[in-house]
């Protein structure tokens, strides 16, 4: 007996630490000197109190805990009153009803929130209302409801009527009998189906992309939107924070089912403990963000971590307008919102490809260069290419390229291009970026070809180099690929500049490289979607980001290269020299910026697809 035990004791021990080790992994990095989660150097607060300073963050919560209590508790009451109906009365179509009750359980999500997506926008058109925190609500009670019935009625199913009908043989009522009797009988049912719809909405991702709208977003569809720069430390401590606020609910819950006598008291203090959760995320985004009250919103549709808050705060307190930054983790995200037409967005960042899919697709309008004189200081080698001639719908932003990245403490031999990544002394040592134009276009170049060529045979023969290049690689990472690089799980990198300059300030061993035979250079550009509601604060926004002191404000906060001229004057030395974030001049006017190149595409989602099996 005692050796079962201790078997059992030891079990139970390797599950439950398989099961919480990534947890306990996070709440641990929340409190990392260093922001990569890779390497721990030291014991700090630093991410808490960041965390607490930073209003994009701080907004996201307070939206997600608004949508998942108020839809909880909406939820709660519906699917217990569906419960208790299906449950006591017989009617014609009740098996029908039945099913289609558990079809948002079944259904993909998906499909769910391009349905949800539909339907709102068909109700926006009829009647002129905007998507926001109301239709997240909405859409996630409709989600939700169908749990709730679900396990509320598996409660029901081993009760015993008579209790009811003895209670109003005694005398009471049907509510009175209702809440004295089945709602104490059925209460867990109640409490679970609670909690599941809670945790669906906190972690809900896509019907949310669908339904959020710019100000709306939440924080599941933030921390998505951040891979592009990596996900920083400060959602391990809001993680860290939030998983003990889950706890006590889950406490309190418990404690609500079994302390009949002081239920009142507990219900009490979680609804206290809530709001005061929801009032102060409120109250911390409202005190960072403290300021003038603003006369106008202008809405921004961005990638994460690409503009310091301290430039949308200036920007917001010398005009008063009110800046609704919204973000997205990918350029295919972005277009299928624009493409929805269910978003109001007044000013988009788009890269050169998508900026000609969104001129194709008559999304964009023309651009007043007369109204953003600021224009004057951008570099004349990004205007006029070939995706937009004559800038007419688009104007520069930031632009990269993708650069290689060598551990010189762990590769004995030279690497000059592409050509040395099929060495097979890398064998299981490359980390490469998940992006198949990058990729496809890396084998291209090698071959000699453009990054934008569509031969079929030139494609075929890339494809063929590509999966002799599979030996060779350890990782394909858009995210946050640095990491590998400075811990050293991976020696070589083809992988963006920013990533490289990151990765160069944490790891003294890594150097940049600049492919001979080419660099693919990607240019992120401002566009104004033709449903724009204020295109003049849209433009006062491009102007003021292109003054040359905010420019180089941004570029202190974000190794991206930047177009401004006037900004390179009063810019540290240390960035301008930095080659993997500016390559050399000959390297730019020899690279190559992806084009749009239509159906074409299939070919290329084929190829990548067997590369990747």
């Amino acid at each position: 007996m005692k050796k079962n035990s201790k078997f059992s004791i030891v079990y139970n021990f390797i599950v439950y630490l398989f099961l919480y080790a990534p947890i306990l992994i996070l709440v641990l990095f929340s409190f990392n000197e260093s922001k990569l989660n890779a390497v721990w150097t030291g014991f700090s607060l630093k991410w808490y109190k960041s965390l607490f300073t930073n209003e994009t963050i701080l907004l996201a919560l307070k939206n997600t805990l608004i949508v998942a209590v108020v839809s909880t508790i909406l939820s709660v009451m519906l699917g217990t009153i569906t419960a208790v109906g299906m449950y006591r009365y017989k009617f014609r179509g009740k098996g029908i009803l039945d099913a289609v009750l558990f079809i948002p359980i079944v259904i993909p999500e998906i499909v769910m929130g391009i349905a949800m997506l539909s339907f709102f926008s068909m109700l926006k058109d009829t009647f002129n209302f905007q998507m926001g925190l109301f239709t997240l609500i909405i859409a996630h009670v409709t989600f939700s409801v169908s749990y709730v019935v679900t396990v509320v009625r598996s409660r029901l199913e081993g009760f015993d009527k008579h209790l009811e009908e003895a209670a109003m043989d005694l005398g009471a009522t049907p509510i009175q009998t209702f809440f004295k009797v089945t709602l104490p009988v059925i209460m867990p049912g109640i409490v679970s189906g609670g909690l599941l719809a809670f945790t669906l909405s906190l972690d809900d991702v896509i019907i949310s992309f669908f339904v959020a709208d710019a100000g709306s977003t939440t924080l599941p569809l933030k921390v998505l939107s951040m891979v592009k720069f990596g996900v920083t430390p400060e959602i391990n401590a809001l993680s860290t924070i939030m998983l003990l606020i889950t706890v006590v609910i889950v406490v309190l819950m418990e404690l609500l089912n079994k302390a009949s006598v002081h239920r009142k008291k507990i219900l009490k203090f979680a609804c206290i403990f809530l709001v005061a959760i929801i009032g102060g995320s409120s109250g911390l985004a409202a005190y960072v963000h403290k300021g003038q009250s603003p006369q106008a919103e202008l809405n921004v549709f961005n990638w994460s971590e690409y503009i310091p808050q301290s430039v949308i705060d200036k920007f917001e307190e010398e005009y008063s307008i009110k800046v609704n930054y919204s973000t997205f983790s990918s350029n295919e995200e972005m277009l299928a919102k624009l493409q929805a037409g269910s978003t109001n967005y007044d000013l988009v960042v788009a890269s050169d490809y998508m900026v000609e899919t969104l001129i194709k697709q008559d999304i964009l309008q023309e651009i007043n260069h007369d109204n953003i004189p600021n224009i004057k200081y951008i570099d004349p080698s990004v205007m006029n290419l070939d995706f937009d001639p004559g800038n007419k719908y688009s104007i520069p932003y930031m632009w990269g390229d993708a650069a290689i990245a060598v551990n010189t403490s762990k590769v004995d031999f030279e690497i000059t291009g592409y050509k040395d990544l099929w060495n097979p002394k890398l064998a299981n040592s490359i980390v490469v970026l998940d992006d198949q134009r990058a990729i496809i276009g890396m084998a291209l170049k090698k071959l000699g070809y453009s990054i934008n060529e569509t031969d079929p045979n030139a494609l075929a023969k890339a494809e063929k180099e590509l999966l002799a290049l599979k030996n060779n690689i350890k990782a394909y990472d858009s995210d946050s690929p640095k990491t590998l690089l400075i811990n050293g799980e991976a020696s070589v990198g083809f992988v963006w500049g920013a990533e490289v300059s990151l990765a160069m300030r944490e790891n003294k061993d890594l150097i940049c490289v600049v492919p001979e035979e080419g660099i693919f250079i990607q240019q992120d550009n401002f566009v104004i979607p033709k449903k724009s509601k204020n295109v003049k604060a849209a433009e006062l926004f491009m102007d003021f980001i292109m003054r040359p002191e905010i420019s180089v404000e941004i570029s202190k906060a974000y190794p991206y290269a930047n177009p401004n001229t006037a900004a390179w004057g009063i810019m540290d030395e240390s960035i301008l020299n930095d080659i993997a974030v500016y390559p050399p001049q000959e390297a730019i006017e020899s690279g190559e910026h992806l084009k749009d190149i239509g159906n074409k595409i299939d070919a290329f989602d084929k190829i990548w697809s067997n590369v990747k099996k």
